[in-house]
This record gives C-alpha cells, sequence and structure tokens, in this order.
C-alpha cells in the first residue's frame, strides 16, 4: 500500500517542510510515501489537480474540521483496513484556504478532522504526516505510541 498527502500551498514554510521530511522518512520504513504540492488556484483547479492523480483503486481522506474524529488507534485501524482490502494509494488530502470543492468531498472515502479547531495548513501537515508516523507505528506494534 502506497501512501500519499497532497496539500494545497502557496510557499514554502522551512520548519513544516523539514518536519514533514523527516516524518516522511519514518513512515517510509512501513509503506511507500510522498507529499504531493498543489498551488492554490480556484477551488475547482485544486479539485482537478487533486482528483487527477487518485487511481480508481486509490482511496481518498479527506481533511475537514467538520469531519469524522479518530483517535491515533482508530487511524491505524483505518489503515489496516485500506491494506487489507488492497487499496493503493490512500491519499490525504489537506485543502485550500476555503477547503475542498463539493466534487472532491463527493468522492471522499473518508472525511476526518484532526481538530475542532481550524489549524494553519502548514500545523495541519505536520499534525497529519505525524498522525499517519504514529498509526503506522501502532499497526506494527513498535513502542512510539503509548496509549
Amino acid at each position: 500500500m502506497k501512501l500519499a498527502v497532497s496539500a494545497v500551498r502557496s510557499g514554502r514554510v522551512p520548519w513544516a517542510d523539514d518536519a514533514c521530511a523527516d516524518w516522511g522518512k519514518r513512515i517510509g520504513r512501513h509503506f511507500p510515501f510522498e507529499e504531493r504540492i498543489i498551488r492554490p488556484n480556484t477551488a475547482q483547479a485544486e479539485a482537478d489537480a487533486l482528483l487527477g492523480t487518485l487511481p480508481a483503486r486509490g482511496r481518498l481522506i479527506v481533511l475537514d474540521e467538520r469531519g469524522e474524529d479518530l483517535t491515533s488507534t482508530a487511524l491505524a485501524a483505518l489503515l489496516e483496513r485500506c491494506a487489507q482490502d488492497g487499496v493503493t494509494p490512500v491519499v490525504f488530502a489537506i485543502g485550500g484556504a476555503y477547503g475542498h470543492a463539493p466534487i472532491v468531498r463527493e468522492r471522499a472515502w473518508k472525511t476526518i478532522r484532526l481538530s475542532s479547531m481550524v489549524l494553519a495548513h502548514a500545523v495541519a501537515r505536520v499534525v497529519l504526516v505525524e498522525q499517519i508516523y504514529r498509526a503506522c507505528t501502532i499497526r506494527a506494534g513498535e513502542p512510539y505510541h503509548h496509549a
């Protein structure tokens, strides 16, 4: 199974880029991982860029503050389900300043949230990538997560 994070963002945020690169390498010990950057444009152009790279067998998980709350263990279970179903890739999508276009939300397999609060994009990226790593270690029975 391959994992990806697609995020709409305009410029570099060095501290977030460095953190995501570090967590991404760690995820890579469990699954192939990549982070895809989508440049801000119209909601439709962002949707086209995101959905245009998603294969029919891929699963899209949209990040939205109105989404389902998951614990780290529940995220690990979600990844396990995707792995058992033979799904690839699993793409986590962080939208632009105004969220995702309706077509993206309709195509989503799941909609989850990182917090009840709205997070800055850089913070959301770092939290998401760390949580994906944490879920990988939970699945592998590694001692990173302390429940």
